[in-house]
Formats: C-alpha cells, structure tokens, sequence
C-alpha cells in the first residue's frame, strides 16, 4: 500500500515546491485538485495542457503518483442547466487527469439539502449525470471514483450498490471516505456499517480517505487526530488489504507537521 496525501492540505505555494514538500515529508502519492493547490488557477476552465504537462513532469520526476485527481462537482443538481455546466467541468477535467496518468478521477455527489421525498430524483438526475460521465471515461480509458457521504446524494452503501449496477462499468469505481458516512446516530454501531460498505461495494474501491473524527462530550461529531479516532480503522485496513493490496491511503486534513505521526499510525494498522 502507498501513503499519500490530499495536495490541497498544504499552503498555496509553486507546484514544483509543492510536490518536493509533499515528498520531504514521506509521501508517495497525491489526490490533485490543481484549483485548490495553484492560486492563479480559479476554476477547472483555467487549466490548460500545458499546466498538465508540467505537473506530470514534476511528480515523476519526484516520484510521486496521483492516486486522485480531484474534480469535485455536483452531478445530481434538480436544475438540470446547472447540472450541464457541472457534468461539462467533469467531461474535460477527464482529459486532464488521463494526461496526468492519474489513478482515477473523483468527484462527491451533491450536498444533500431537501425533504428525504426528494432524493430518488436527485439520485435519478445522479445517474444520468454519471452515466454520461462514466462513457467518456470509458473512450478515454481511465477510472471514475464516486465518494459517498451521509449527507450528499449517494448517502448510503446500499444507494451506492444501485448506482454501480445501474451504470455496470468496469470504469466505475468507488472512493471510500468511512468517515464521511459516519454520523451522530451509527458512529456506535459503525461495524454493522463496514459490513455493508465492504459487502455492497468492497471490490469497487479505488482509493481510500483516512481522517480522524470522534464524538465530542456535547454528543456532535468534531475532528481528531487519528490516533484520537473513534474509527476502527484496525478492520477497516486490514479488510481493504484483503480487497486491495496496493490501494492508496490518503491522508485528509492533513498537518504537514504531523505527517509522520500520521504515517506511522496507517502503516501500523496495515
């Protein structure tokens, strides 16, 4: 397994210090989401071939892969001419983290605002947006990760096991962030939640998030460091293991100074 990091966890600063930065401080691999890591860079429609090529240049020549290349947008909106504009983001983007050689190209599926009556048509609106998606990925030849959360569209292991039958793609993967699917009510029960994640999706994981999150004495959900976690991540990386030997662990939220405390914590529970 490689350890990596989200690139966007660290300051704004050059790309070519940036990447030498994320390699000092022991890290194999990045999830690249070049807007949120290049300050000149103010959308996806600012990144030009050239840019690309500079990057890839770069992280090869410090051997660092990108596991992810971020295109976070909202594929399941109920306006359907913001939705285009969203999916059109996600379609070019695919171009650029195909140029990158990167591992996948990721993206969330929406915050999740209205009444639970309206969430087949959001999850309706979803599949179309990804189906789309999914077949340019498809001519391109690269992966595209859907990250579930509780409070986006694709909330549940269950929903995420019928988007992935509907759109029955070898290019349609899963990113599994557990924390994002842990809320105030299940955090208790949270095994019962693994064995469905790894049942319903488990060979479909093409990266994995890793972040610290714990219940605070107000009973809400707050961060934590990872060794303060209240995430069995001894099963959770020991599962992923099975189904994936060489999968990436992304390290979200990062501290740069704690890198290496980071580092040793997923490498323990390997």
């Amino acid at each position: 397994m490689k350890i990596g990091v989200r690139a966007h966890d660290y300051d704004q600063m050059p790309i070519a210090q940036l990447i030498k930065q994320i390699k000092a401080d022991g890290f194999e691999s990045i999830q690249l989401a070049i807007p949120k890591v290049i300050e000149e860079i103010k959308g996806f429609d600012d990144i030009t071939p050239e840019l690309v090529t500079d990057i890839k240049v770069i992280c090869e020549e410090e051997g660092i892969d990108i596991s992810v290349f971020g295109c976070y947008i909202d594929p399941a909106l109920l306006d359907d001419e913001k939705r285009e504009v969203e999916v059109a983001k996600f379609l070019k983007s695919i171009e650029f983290a195909k140029q990158l050689n990167a591992g996948c190209i990721g993206t969330e599926t929406t915050h999740f605002d209205k009444e639970e009556s309206k969430r087949e048509e959001a999850f309706i609106k979803l599949v179309d947006s990804v189906r789309r998606m999914v077949a340019k990925a498809e001519e391109v030849g690269i992966d595209i990760g859907i990250e579930p959360v509780a409070s986006h569209t694709l909330n549940t292991p269950e929903l995420t096991k019928r988007l992935l039958e509907i759109i029955d793609s070898p290019r349609l993967k899963v990113i599994f962030d557990p924390v994002n699917l842990i809320t105030v009510e299940n955090i208790k029960e949270q095994e019962k939640l693994w064995d469905d994640c790894f049942k319903m999706f488990g060979d479909k994981i093409c990266a994995m998030h890793i972040k610290g999150i714990r219940l605070s004495e107000e009973n809400e959900l707050e961060k934590a460091p990872l060794s303060e976690a209240q995430i069995n991540y001894t099963r959770l990386l020991k599962e992923i293991q099975k189904y994936h030997p060489h999968m990436h662990l992304l390290r979200e939220e990062a501290i740069p100074s704690s890198a290496k405390a980071d580092q040793a914590f997923m490498i323990s529970k390997i």
